[in-house]
């Protein structure tokens, strides 16, 4: 059965500090927890029970607390290897925590729902209309806030993310957007009134495909002022690609027009119940080379959701490394010289691979490095279904690409400057936003010191995910087609 992973984690009292399950966001089935992951969950709590005592906490204190954060990070470098920065002190003792940075992080894509909604997504109401996930159908959703309120929470206060952006999935209808544009603008001017300061900016949701696209894309950049475009082209009905001269140029040349220039796209982990063949990268080289004034931006690197594919314990990876669809517009980049305006994001597809088979991160983040380089990578969570993205944030921070990896592949490291690009600089690079003015308006804003006084008072962090994982005999099931979403 479908259980919500919030709901499972208060039922079991096991809440831990990074994901020990892949979470769903409705549209495809969430992967069996795998013996992995179960051997990691268990070696977290193993550790906790033994190192709380030294640090005067309880067990969900522990697990709430940077130490704890270490702790999970030993646990996974037991289970899969020597892949993440962590040391035994930081776990054991205190005031051995690591440094934080960097200081300017910038998420490129962040979500929360519209009032009205009470689970992970939106697209719950959809299951019906468009067969998307029969799991679905009929589903009482029980109280769950995923709205601004806790949203501001899970970003601003529970993490070190210091600025980002609002997303949303364009639909072509404002009933079937978890968040309709003009919201999203909404949360962009509620949460920068909220600090004092800019931490905050907004999509606009361009759907050139459907009729009146063009004129609802004029109307958002000049009523809402918009900061960026996100586009979807696998959409149910009338999907469309990005090199289609009849419905995709004419809004290329209208984003050139009123000087919005950033091009967001979902590419891979197609949405359930759709031609998967639209979420392919493969239309991303020619728009590219045809608009070499705009920047076209590959939401979660064209992956193709590999990691569901797999049996538990497998890795899927061929003596090539081969990604499904990512390895493909590596390729493309490779072989094409020209395309310096497309850049690879890392929503959702990091956080999957980092916790189910680090290995596979490993070749993503070789790969896109040495394709597209380190100045066209863009840090993205996908949060808040993954609740705050606190731990993504440190789990960039310590990873590193096996040197092993990197001289069979010729794979760079992933270094501390590397990072620093990724995590906020990039994104602040294309978005135009002063970083020295930012960082030294926003320490003393309302919303740092808010997250000053709630640190100072004893910071309660969810430690859960807002999706949805399999519980019971389903997961369990080895004839349940994982890979083919439903």
């Amino acid at each position: 059965m479908w259980i919500r992973k919030s709901d499972k984690d208060r039922q079991q009292g096991r809440r831990t500090p990074i994901p020990t399950q892949v979470v769903s966001n409705e549209e495809y089935i969430p992967m069996p927890q795998s013996e992995d992951q179960r051997r990691v969950e268990r070696r977290i709590f193993e550790l906790a029970d033994r190192l709380a005592g030294r640090r005067r906490m309880s067990r969900r204190q522990y697990l709430g607390s940077a130490a704890g954060m270490a702790a999970a990070f030993l646990a996974m470098n037991e289970v899969f290897g020597r892949y993440f920065l962590v040391d035994w002190a930081e776990a054991s003792e205190a005031g051995a925590e690591r440094e934080s940075w960097p200081d300017f992080i910038f998420d490129a894509q962040l979500h929360h729902v519209k009032e009205g909604i009470v689970g992970p997504l939106g697209f719950r109401r959809l299951a019906g209309m468009f067969n998307l996930n029969p799991d679905l159908v009929g589903v009482k959703p029980g109280r769950e806030d995923l709205q601004l309120e806790n949203f501001t929470k899970e970003v601003f206060l529970d993490s070190e993310t210091t600025m980002g952006i609002i997303s949303g999935a364009p639909l072509g209808d404002d009933r079937y957007n978890i968040l309709p544009v003009d919201m999203m603008v909404e949360t962009r001017r509620t949460i920068n009134e909220l600090a004092g300061s800019q931490r905050m900016l907004s999509h606009g949701l361009a759907a050139p495909n459907v009729s009146g696209g063009l004129e609802e894309i004029e109307r958002q950049a000049v009523e809402l002022k918009v900061d960026g475009w996100k586009c979807y082209t696998g959409v149910p009905v009338n999907p469309w690609r990005m090199d289609d001269e009849e419905v995709a140029y004419p809004f290329y040349e209208l984003a050139l027009k009123l000087g919005i220039t950033n091009i967001s796209v979902h590419k891979g982990l197609p949405i359930v119940g759709t031609d998967p063949e639209y979420c392919r990268p493969w239309d991303i080289r020619k728009a590219a080379l045809d608009w070499p004034d705009l920047n076209f931006i590959v939401y979660h690197s064209g992956f193709k959701n590999l990691v569901n594919e797999l049996a538990a314990g497998a890795t899927g990876i061929d003596g090539n490394g081969y990604l499904v669809w990512t390895s493909d517009i590596v390729k493309d980049r490779l072989e094409t010289p020209g395309m310096t305006n497309v850049y690879m994001e890392l929503g959702s597809v990091f956080g999957h691979t980092a916790i189910t088979h680090p290995e596979i991160c490993s070749h993503l983040l070789g790969q896109i490095l040495k394709a597209f380089g380190s100045d066209h990578v863009i840090w993205g969570t996908d949060s808040i279904w993954w609740g705050s993205p606190q731990w993504q944030i440190e789990a960039f921070r310590r990873f590193e690409i096996p040197e092993a990896l990197q001289e069979k592949h010729g794979y760079p490291a992933l270094t501390r400057e590397d990072k620093e690009l990724i995590l906020g600089l990039n994104s602040a690079r294309m978005y135009g936003i002063d970083v020295p003015a930012a960082l030294e308006a926003i320490p003393g804003d309302r919303l740092s010191r808010m997250r000053a006084a709630y640190l100072e008072s004893g910071p309660q962090p969810s430690n859960t995910q807002y999706g949805w994982v399999h519980e019971g005999p389903l997961a369990e099931d080895p004839d349940v087609p994982w890979s083919t979403p439903i």
